[in-house]
């Protein structure tokens, strides 16, 4: 096989992936997306009105959780000697089925979670009874761009913490990369006390008092470590034995 990227082969692993995302985790996204109705009928069980600040909160909830367990759903057994024959054989090069990857659990995930959450809250709304009195605004007009960008950021960085646990662990993938994420959280919360570390930080934090440069400070430190996940990521699938 041709090891150069083929658009024409990408796109037929992309028709796959589609098959099998439908199969392994199409009514979980379902679910998911649907939670918004959950939260519409306690509001006309109990006759209260939920704001729309909370429930945007509930469905960057529903998102995070979304993206967080479709890599194990989807490609479990990609790091699985004998298991992952399937996707061994998959006839395309490493680089493709990883950019498949990134896609489904990237892009295609948190879009089709959020827009379908986003339109149930919004049908729900227009409802003349229930806690729905007002439409979801994710962001304000003023700073849409800019907020965009961020929340696409976090969302990236967050699937790419999970595509590499995915690839590491053999079993209970997701538990397993939630519970290093949180310490390994913890652990950087115990060196930031440290003197030196601190002095530190709060020296950029001092250089950083304009908002404009802490959002593109943040915007940077969040590609860099997007990128640098994705990149052990793909070589965890290039150097993969089966």
């Amino acid at each position: 096989m041709n090891n150069k990227f083929n658009c024409k082969r990408f796109g037929q692993v992309v028709a796959e992936d589609w098959k099998l995302y439908l199969r392994r985790f199409g009514i979980t996204l379902i679910v998911w997306t649907s939670l918004p109705i959950l939260i519409w009928i306690t509001s006309l069980v109990f006759g209260v009105e939920i704001d729309p600040s909370p429930r945007a909160g509930f469905i960057a909830a529903f998102i995070f959780a979304t993206v967080m367990t479709v890599p194990a759903n989807m490609y479990g057994k990609a790091n699985l000697s004998r298991d992952g024959v399937s996707f061994a054989m998959l006839p395309a090069t490493k680089s493709e089925k990883f950019l498949s990857m990134v896609l489904y659990c990237s892009i295609v995930t948190p879009l089709f979670c959020g827009l379908g959450a986003w339109a149930i809250d919004s049908l729900l709304t227009l409802l003349p009874f229930g806690g729905f009195k007002e439409f979801v605004v994710p962001f304000t007009m003023e700073y849409l761009g800019h907020n965009l960008l961020f929340a696409a950021m976090l969302f990236f960085t967050e699937s790419s913490l999970f595509m590499l646990g995915n690839m590491i662990f053999k079993k209970r993938k997701t538990g397993k990369t939630f519970a290093w994420i949180l310490l390994i959280l913890f652990v950087l919360t115990l060196i930031v006390q440290i003197d030196f570390i601190w002095n530190g930080i709060e020296y950029i934090t001092e250089q950083l008092t304009n908002p404009v440069a802490s959002y593109w400070f943040g915007i940077g430190f969040l590609l860099v470590l997007t990128t640098c996940l994705n990149l052990i990521t793909y070589r965890r699938i290039k150097n993969q034995k089966y």
